[in-house]
């Protein structure tokens, strides 16, 4: 089928399928102008002004479809309702002019139906059903019979079978109906189902996949740092030493402090493959922790003021106190005070059985690509960003268990959720109680 790609640019799947619709309704409308021309110039009986009227109709909403996706206008389930709520009345006016219920063609009233149980979900299917099935029904008992042929009515008086065969042509449609409304929406569900699964899974491999590269990229450049880092803390040393000003003490006791940050920060990245991280942990209180986490962080950035909202009244909640976890924290409070260098606030609270903390900022937010981008791959809006600590703060939070989400606060900045989850003594000491 051929496609116009720049129509569909940056669209969703919607509108792939709305593009498809279009095509399918100019096939028919084709079909239908050439059946009308044919029998117009034939001498069977024909209303060819009424279906002319309904074409001609039905040929402008394709051209007002075909405006929509040339401008790439949203396309949701709703577009696709009232695409197919216009097909199913076209057809219905068609069929009133040609016979009604005795028409060949009544089957085609199972095509939106089709369509709808492929591309829709939940009671949209029913939706389209029931339109579609009251307009065979309605067909039963107003249309138009075609000039020379007698109605239903007149059939069924002169002719008993043909009762039998207009009454089976309709319960086999509704039969037929209700079974592809089913049938084949499950199917098709379960293939919705089966595809998120499958982008998961393969997101999940890309992300274990980067994350084994960035581990043994880190496991090297620990080994080759390690050695310029060690000369810097002896010539810090020696210089303090020999410096008389209490001035540049204070600034090379800094300096041998980071340089000490430094060096804890190449011993993580030694270990192999977090297992004795894991094992190394402790359990501590959840408030006790996030205090603790605050204070490291605020020594990193003492001139950027952090509110603390702390919503948990007297909980013993533990969490497992994970060296991974610790930077994924002050990794995403960097990111925060690099956008809001004056204040971010930070707000924990409980959330169902789970903890949830929230780190807002006072920036420009995020835009569209770095919502669906940051944290999923190595991206990063900053000019001089590698994108490294967002996606390794998703991946140490996830593999103990937790979520994360980025979002806009609604009054302005970026927010970062973080839901953990309470540890096994918390949860037995809840059914004790």
């Amino acid at each position: 089928m051929f496609k116009l790609p720049h129509l569909f640019e940056h669209q969703n799947s919607a509108a792939h399928n709305l593009y498809r619709l279009f095509m399918l309704r100019n096939l028919l409308i084709g079909a239908a102008v050439l059946l009308v021309a044919y029998i117009s110039f034939s001498e069977m009986a024909f209303p060819v002004f009424s279906t002319s009227i309904i074409l001609s109709l039905l040929f402008i909403f394709n051209l007002f479809t075909a405006w929509w996706l040339y401008n790439k206008k949203s396309v949701t389930d709703s577009t696709l309702i009232w695409q197919l709520v216009a097909d199913i009345a076209a057809f219905t006016g068609m069929l009133y002019f040609t016979g009604g219920a005795s028409n060949p063609f009544g089957w085609f009233y199972l095509v939106p139906i089709f369509i709808a149980a492929t591309l829709l979900q939940g009671r949209t299917i029913w939706l389209i059903t029931a339109l579609s099935m009251a307009g065979y029904t309605t067909l039963m008992f107003f249309y138009q019979p075609l000039a020379g042929s007698m109605s239903h009515d007149m059939h069924m008086q002169h002719n008993g079978g043909f009762a039998q065969h207009i009454m089976g042509m309709w319960l086999g449609y509704m039969v037929t109906a209700i079974l592809v409304a089913y049938v084949v929406a499950r199917m098709a569900n379960s293939l919705r189902e089966r595809d998120n699964f499958l982008a998961q899974a393969r997101e999940s491999a890309l992300r274990d996949e980067r994350l084994v590269a960035l581990g043994t990229l880190a496991a090297g450049t620990a080994h080759e740092l390690g050695t310029p880092l060690s000369t810097i803390a002896i010539i810090v040393k020696e210089m303090q030493q020999q410096s008389g000003s209490n001035e540049s003490l204070e600034y090379l006791d800094i300096i041998r402090q980071q340089v000490e940050r430094c060096k804890t920060a190449l011993a993580t990245l030694s270990h192999s493959a977090g297992e004795e991280l894991m094992s190394g942990g402790e359990m501590l209180n959840i408030e006790h922790y996030i205090s603790s986490i605050i204070e490291q962080w605020q020594y990193q950035r003492p001139n950027t003021k952090l509110d603390f909202i702390n919503k948990l009244i007297n909980s013993d909640a533990q969490i497992l106190a994970e060296q991974t976890m610790t930077q994924a924290l002050i990794n995403i409070l960097n990111n925060a005070a690099d956008a809001s260098p004056e204040n971010i606030t930070l707000i924990l609270e409980p959330f169902s059985e789970e903890i949830m903390i929230s780190i807002i900022d006072n920036g420009t937010g995020l835009d569209a690509m770095s919502q669906s981008h940051a944290g999923k791959q190595s991206y990063s809006n900053k000019e001089q960003g590698l994108g490294l600590g967002l996606f390794l703060a998703h991946a140490s939070i996830e593999r103990l268990g937790g979520k994360i989400f980025l979002s806009n606060h609604d009054n302005g900045g970026a927010m970062v959720k973080i839901i953990l989850p309470l540890t096994q003594l918390e949860l037995g000491r809840k059914d004790a109680q």
